[in-house]
């Protein structure tokens, strides 16, 4: 097999990625909390200097915020979702 050539990757719509985890998945990320209060308008002396946790819809839409993942871990499983971590 020649390794230098590869299949074509099927592409997702953006409606199709939207939709991944059909409502039953929760993304959880971690990221600095200027980034967040950039993010999400929130006021960035509250998050300043500090790592905090997001639960994401599949769409992106930020469900949650809380300052460590064992809070948004629960959020996300209060919402009967199930938790999933994203780097």
């Amino acid at each position: 097999m020649d390794r230098t050539q590869s299949a074509p990757r099927a592409r997702m719509s953006d409606a199709e990625f939207a939709m991944l985890g059909g409502g039953e998945v929760g993304y959880i990320r971690e990221m600095p909390g200027e980034k967040a209060a950039e993010m999400f308008g929130i006021r960035s002396e509250i998050v300043a200097g500090r790592t905090v946790y997001t639960l994401h819809a599949a769409d992106g839409t930020c469900m949650a915020i809380g300052d460590s993942r064992a809070a948004v871990f629960a959020d996300a499983l209060e919402k009967d979702l199930h938790p999933v971590s994203v780097h």
